[in-house]
């Protein structure tokens, strides 16, 4: 709920009770104020003459005179009402005074016993009240029943009721209009906090006033600072981690070339079929596409400022990635083939890491594929590239998840248990920073085809 309509709920929670509670104590105000009047008046009259009357003749003694009286609230009984009329004098017993008078009712008599001077009971447009005199004697309780102005008691009440309710609006008003400041400070404080999630928190909210509000955008302000610094942190680790990998995994590279190239010396003096030599190759091989990838999931992790593009023919990007993969594919029995067209397909783009895309392509391939296999990469213009291989394939189950960092097929958990499953995901990362299209597909007589399709430049 937002905050105006919480303050606005509170305040008509708090206004019912409070009207009704006004309400119920003018009305209870106005009829004590009845209730004292009468009494004065009755104790008056008593004293005045009333009293003696009673006790020396009380054979003689009746009610009032239907006589006029001076009420201190007009309204109820207004100026020129009636008194009213005695109902009844009574002793201390509450016995009648006289046999003319009815006998006090139960309850009356009940709360007059409990110590009360006066106890009413309003019933339309009259009262009864039975008060106690301040005496003892034959005539202490003097029952009155008199005339109420009900309908003028009851204009009065919703005089009072609709005060009540105009005083509550205005200050819902008032409040509502006091607030409005602090809701567009709160609002522009958000607009600004928002911003600044968007935007890494590089700058402070601004801080207005010297209230709450204020110390929200501090207390923000001091938290951006927080999260600037780890942020910070994690950017600088991340840079040096960069850096790490790019040097390590060139520093690898270089043996590893020469390894690579001592390895297929010593396969063309002993034969190519000799077993060790074979896996000897298999394996620098591998390793040699682990420190590429490594190399290359480090730069595309670290954005866009590590992909350096510029014009390059896709062309002899094919040819050297079939020329790199050549030995390997003849040491594991496999045909490589390509073709490429004879006019040169330009793209703007990284070399090292489109070369490492339809290097994994390729590689995968390869590795994945089986004794007496075939492997071809065709470049169209256009562009297309398209990589097929007629080994086991892909599940169509696993198509979906392809590329996903990490992920490993069924087939490729068999043949290296301890893959890192960065392969596929590198080719996916490449070709969606380039603003390529990737995709996997199945055919029906087995292996797998992989299609990136991008425009030329």
């Amino acid at each position: 709920m937002r905050l105006r309509a919480r303050l606005l709920a509170t305040l008509v929670v708090l206004a019912v009770p409070i009207v009704a509670g006004f309400t119920v104590y003018t009305t209870w105000s106005q009829r004590q104020a009845i209730v004292n009047a009468t009494y004065e008046t009755t104790v008056e009259r008593m004293e005045t003459a009333g009293r003696e009357r009673c006790e020396e003749q009380p054979q003689r003694f009746g009610r009032f005179a239907a006589r006029r009286g001076r009420f201190p609230r007009p309204g109820m009984v207004g100026p020129g009402r009636r008194f009213g009329r005695v109902d009844g004098i009574y002793g201390d017993d509450f016995a009648p005074r006289t046999e003319g008078f009815p006998a006090i009712d139960a309850d009356l008599r009940e709360e007059l016993a409990a110590g009360e001077t006066t106890v009413a009971r309003f019933e339309g447009d009259h009262v009864r009240i039975a008060m106690r005199m301040p005496w003892d004697g034959p005539c202490s309780v003097v029952v009155v029943q008199r005339p109420v102005d009900a309908e003028g008691a009851r204009r009065a009440t919703l005089r009072t009721a609709g005060l009540a309710a105009t005083v509550v609006t205005v200050t819902a008003l008032a409040a509502l209009l006091a607030l409005a400041p602090v809701v567009r400070r709160i609002r522009r404080l958000e607009a600004a906090v928002r911003g600044q999630a968007s935007g890494g928190y590089e700058a402070d909210v601004p801080i207005e006033g010297k209230d709450e509000v204020a110390d929200l955008a501090r207390a923000f302000n001091e938290a951006s600072a927080e999260v600037r610094r780890r942020l910070e942190e994690v950017s600088a680790r991340d840079r040096a981690l960069t850096e790490f990998l790019q040097s390590t995994t060139h520093d690898v590279m270089v043996p590893l070339t020469v390894l690579q190239g001592h390895l297929s010396d010593l396969r063309g003096r002993l034969g190519e079929d000799d077993p060790k030599v074979r896996a000897a190759m298999e394996e620098a091989h591998y390793l040699g596409s682990l420190v590429k990838n490594l190399n290359a999931a480090a730069r595309l992790d670290a954005g866009e400022p590590m992909i350096k593009r510029h014009a390059l023919d896709l062309g002899e990007l094919v040819e050297r990635v079939v020329a790199r993969h050549a030995p390997i594919a003849r040491a594991s029995g496999v045909s490589l083939a390509h073709a490429i067209p004879e006019d040169p397909v330009k793209v703007h783009g990284d070399s090292t890491l489109l070369e490492q895309m339809v290097g994994n392509l390729v590689n995968n391939a390869i590795r994945y594929n089986h004794e007496d296999g075939h492997v071809a990469v065709i470049l169209e213009p256009g562009f297309t590239i398209t990589v097929k291989d007629d080994g086991p394939g892909i599940p169509e189950e696993e198509l979906a998840r392809v590329g996903e960092r990490q992920f490993r097929g069924g087939e490729a958990r068999q043949r290296r248990p301890t893959g890192l499953g960065l392969g596929l995901h590198i080719v996916r990362d490449v070709a969606e920073r380039h603003g390529y299209t990737l995709a996997f597909e199945s055919p029906e007589d087995g292996g797998l085809t992989v299609v990136i399709r991008g425009p030329e430049r």
